[in-house]
């Protein structure tokens, strides 16, 4: 990771504590900028949300153990102060997440059974979020469900 970057480090190996900085404040504004229902009466979701925060483990490969939650948990959590670290940093504890997050297996079958995820409306939506990211360098993590066609 880049110096100056939001890094996640285990404390104790119960607590996750993450450095924010204004890199991290950035992707959060923009991402609640496009987080959005479009089409809150299409089909069932349990969470329509576009954006969750993966937490692993530093120098970690991306497929190993961390867990995820959804934008909307993570800033509930902020506002409700559960999140405080040390020196103004975020201290994600096990305890106070209570079981309430996902692991990695577990969010791909909700996002393959459509039970999290955008709606078609939204989906477009956040193409511009998408082109904008990648033409300013940076990558993004996408996953879009389509029905397939077959070949004429």
């Amino acid at each position: 990771m880049k110096s100056g970057s939001s890094t996640v480090e285990i404390d104790d190996g119960h607590d996750w504590l993450l450095r924010v900085d204004g890199q991290l404040e950035d992707e959060i504004a923009r991402m609640k900028r496009f987080d959005r229902d479009m089409t809150p009466s299409g089909p069932y979701r349990l969470n329509s949300g576009a954006f969750f925060l993966k937490f692993m483990r530093r120098n970690a490969e991306a497929k190993s153990a961390g867990f995820l939650v959804s934008l909307d948990h993570f800033e509930r959590l902020r506002a409700e102060n559960k999140l405080a670290g040390p020196r103004g940093g975020i201290r994600l504890s096990y305890r106070e997440l209570d079981g309430h997050n996902l692991r990695s297996g577990g969010f791909a079958e909700l996002v393959q059974s459509g039970y999290v995820g955008t709606r078609g409306a939204t989906t477009a939506h956040l193409e511009t979020l998408i082109e904008r990211t990648l033409s300013g360098g940076h990558a993004a993590v996408v996953a879009i469900e389509s029905a397939l066609t077959s070949p004429a």
